[in-house]
């Protein structure tokens, strides 16, 4: 008997038992020669879907940095424009109230920075893989 043939017996569970057809054995025998073939030199198959998560979160990042600029753009605006419609009362009022609320202004910041962290820390991650 065929040792090919031997090997994709034991395969089978109670093969004694049963009566294989021999078109099952002939896919076995195609699929192992074909596993014992070295895998041709080239890309991996996720290799695309590695570099289409690369471009896509570049883009991302281009697209966050755009509405960061512009963001920061506007509140640099307000702020100039606050400053020149409020006079020195109404200042002193808001300092004041800053002051009053101060520890939830620290936790505002401390969020907001902290989400600033983990999104870039993320984005790193993703460019990486």
């Amino acid at each position: 008997m065929d040792t090919r043939k031997d090997k994709i017996l034991e395969q089978f569970p109670d093969h004694e038992d049963q009566i294989i057809p021999e078109k099952d054995l002939e896919t076995y025998e195609f699929l192992y020669s074909a596993l014992e073939k070295s895998p041709d030199t080239g890309f991996s198959l996720g290799f695309s879907n590695k570099i289409i998560r690369k471009i896509e979160a570049k883009q991302q990042h281009k697209v966050t940095v755009k509405l960061y600029s512009l963001a920061s753009i506007l509140i640099a605006m307000t702020l100039g424009f606050s400053a020149v419609f409020f006079s020195k009362e109404q200042c002193a009022v808001l300092f004041s109230m800053i002051l009053k609320y101060k520890f939830a202004v620290i936790f505002l910041l401390a969020a907001v920075s902290l989400i600033q962290i983990s999104t870039r820390a993320f984005s790193t991650r993703e460019l990486e893989n």
